[in-house]
This record gives C-alpha cells, structure tokens and sequence, in this order.
C-alpha cells in the first residue's frame, strides 16, 4: 500500500471516497499513479509529500484551510502534465528521465509546503499558483518542450489588523509580476512559451520590529546556455502596520551619497578587476533601494543582481557594510529595526 499525492487529495478534497487515505497500486489507473508505483524513488517522494500536506494543513483556520487545499488540487494537474513533451499527460510508463523529472516536482512541492508554519507569533501558510504549456517554438529535437511557470508567496492566518497589513503587502508584491498574470487576476497567463519561470517569496526573520521575506525569482528562457536569476527583500513594520522605508533606516541630506560610496569600496575590495568600470554610478542609485537591503547584526546587506556590476560567473554579488561605519546616516531607531 502506498499513500500518495492523490489518494491524499481525495480524502480531504472533493471526492467522497474517504477510504482512499491509500491504495493498491494494483489499482492505479492513470499513468501518474502507475508512474509513482513503479518507480521507488518516486514513491517514497509522495510518501513524504503525503506527510508535508498533512503537516502543512494542520491547524490552519478554515479560510487559510481552504486556500492550501485548492493549491493542492492545482498543483496535482500541474504535476500530471508536467515533464511531457505537449503539456499533456503522460499517456504510457514513465521512461527513466520523465520519472526524474516528476520527483522534482514533487520535491519541489514539498519545499513549498514547508512554508506553512508558526514563525515567531504567527502563522504563515503559502499560496501558490501553477501553469504549464507547449513551447509552441520548440523543435523537434528540442530539449524542452513545455514552459512552465510558478509562483509561491505567504501569508499571516489571522483576520487581524496586522495580518490584514501584511496580507496585502504581499499581494500588492504579487501584483508586481505584471508579466506572469492575467490582468485583474491572481490566475497564471502563461505569455511567453518559450520561457520557464518560479517567483518564490519566504519569511526570512521575524522579531518584534519586523517580518522580513527574500524573493527569488529564476527564468530560464529555452535554448539559452543558462537560466538567469535575481534576489529581492521586503520588510513589514509590525508596529506601524506598514512595508519599510529607506527613511526608516537613513536620515540627512547626503546619506544615499554616502552609503552608495560605501557600497562601492566594499564591492571593489571584493571584486578588484573583477567590478565593471561604469558600474559605480550605478551601484550608488542601486544601495539606496530598500528591495535590495537585508539586515544582520554584522551590518546592512546591498543585494546585487547578476551582470549587474560584474561577470555572471561571480553570482549576485553583495555588500555588507558594518553599522559603526553607518553611524552618521542612520535614523533614530535605524539599526534597532535592522538588527534587534
């Protein structure tokens, strides 16, 4: 007997059959049941995956219940016409390479439910939205096939002021992905076929100052040598029920000047030859975005992106400036805020 995805989905979801909590897989019907069978590392993923869905649901209030639950369901069609050539399910076995695929999208899934859980006072659960398609460009011989796009962020199960804030933070940031939904939608356009996608939003930290999220979001457009990618921050004020501002941290006339040269010196120390010649005026403008700062005791954290002021083999380069060199530019309250 082996419990997967489906047969979990069937009993909390919308079919009646609450025996089927498991299954003979003599009985599997559909090629993605049959795949899961066959394949041991593919059934021991769902095993897990059955146990992260349990673990993910529990506790939740109704609302929150029922919006991790449609996911699910979602997600299950995503996985069944994921790793095909035409963004249809399989119609016989599994060859070696598509099961391999298909647990890394389970696995993949596990990760995204790993997001529903108490972090500090509260308790955050993800919402996720899912797409596949032909690559109506793709030739014969192509690689792959099908683009794929998701899209993963959080948030606070509570009906408070607080979660009420920071529910919509999260949302007006979803609504900055203008090219992955459809206007006036939280459902996937799938746009670009010829373009595979994941924006994944999590919780970094939470303190009594704020609740911090990182953003990757990775692209991989089909053909190309390599996939490219960047990393972004957000950060909540809990007091003040709001997202942070620069001015939260920084004061004085001349402090974006200032940080921007530190900024400067300390990605030069790192990258010597390395740091692109008329990349400086950039990384000043760049420093003095609050989407690009994260915060540790040691110091501010200045994310940049690939090819932004150097080789892309060097990665997303960043610059971490101690606060005692930052003293004359902070706000009343600014390190308390980045670093309590």
């Amino acid at each position: 007997m082996i419990r997967i995805a489906v047969a979990l989905v069937a009993l909390f979801l919308f079919v009646p059959m609450a025996q089927a909590a498991s299954f003979d897989c003599a009985k599997a019907s559909t090629s993605f049941e049959k795949a899961i069978c066959a394949h041991p590392e593919l059934s021991s993923a769902d095993e897990l995956l059955a146990k992260a869905y349990a673990t993910a649901i529990g506790g939740l209030s109704t609302a929150a219940l029922d919006s991790v639950k449609a996911d699910q369901h979602a997600w299950l069609g995503y996985a069944a016409h994921s790793c095909s050539d035409d963004a249809q399910p399989i119609p016989g076995d599994y060859t070696d390479d598509q099961a391999s695929c298909l647990r890394s999208v389970i696995e993949s899934r596990i990760t995204d439910l790993e997001a529903s859980r108490m972090q500090g006072s509260y308790r955050f659960y993800p919402v996720q939205r899912y797409l596949v398609e032909k690559d109506e460009e793709a030739e014969p011989d192509a690689y792959t096939k099908t683009a794929s796009k998701q899209f993963s962020t959080v948030k606070i199960d509570a009906t408070d002021d607080l979660a009420k804030a920071f529910n919509a933070m999260t949302e007006a940031m979803r609504l900055q992905a203008t090219d992955l939904f459809k206007k006036g939608t939280d459902q996937i356009d799938i746009g670009d076929t010829t373009t595979d996608v994941v924006i994944t939003t999590t919780v970094t930290s939470v303190n009594d100052y704020r609740i911090s999220l990182a953003t990757d979001n990775y692209w991989f457009g089909h053909g190309a040598a390599h996939g490219n990618y960047g990393v972004t921050y957000a950060h909540f004020l809990v007091k003040e029920l709001r997202p942070l501002y620069a001015s939260d941290i920084f004061s004085g006339k001349n402090w974006k000047e200032t940080l921007g040269k530190l900024v400067a010196e300390n990605l030069k120390s790192q990258l010597e030859d390395g740091m692109w010649n008329d990349a400086e005026s950039d990384v000043i403008e760049h420093a003095a975005d609050p989407s690009r700062w994260d915060f540790s005791r040691e110091g501010l954290i200045v994310q940049f992106q690939p090819y932004e002021v150097t080789a892309y083999a060097a990665g997303a380069p960043t610059a971490v400036i101690p606060w005692d060199k930052l003293n004359d530019i902070l706000s009343s309250g600014g390190e308390a805020i980045a670093t309590y």
